[in-house]
């Protein structure tokens, strides 16, 4: 357990009882020593909308630090997951969000449809992330 640990708790419970906003705001304001307790919750977790939502508040943080996390997320079966991924990785867009985002375009998934839906989305992601990157 760390110091952060009840707090991360009693957030995520706030947001599974629908208190989005109060647990968002809630870790974001917590200190990015946090990030990596949040991210090992993350892969504990089950249910996918908490899932997306702990990336989204990851990726809020705006850390270089957090790619490789991001980089995992984009290989969760769950859309929302992967999208708040990708959404994340065009936030940072640098050179290391490119090299993620651009690896993923091996990713498959066992439903030919998911996959093209992915690379969809993820060719949109890495043409954002070029023009937000100073070296793209």
């Amino acid at each position: 357990m760390t110091p952060y640990t009840a707090q991360i708790t009693n957030l995520l419970h706030r947001f599974r009882k629908g208190c989005r906003e109060e647990a968002f705001f809630g870790l974001l304001e917590m200190d990015q020593d946090a990030l990596p307790e949040l991210i090992a919750v993350f892969s504990a977790e089950r249910d996918a909308q908490v899932r997306a939502f702990i990336v989204e508040v990851v990726w809020q943080h705006r850390q270089q630090s957090t790619i490789p996390f991001l980089g995992e997320a984009l290989h969760d079966s769950e859309p929302t997951v992967w999208r708040q991924a990708l959404d994340g990785l065009v936030s940072l867009a640098s050179p290391a969000a490119l090299e993620v985002l651009r690896s993923a375009r091996t990713r498959r998934f066992p439903n030919p449809r998911d996959t093209a839906e992915f690379r969809h989305w993820l060719q949109e992601a890495i043409v954002q992330a070029e023009l937000g990157t100073p070296s793209g």
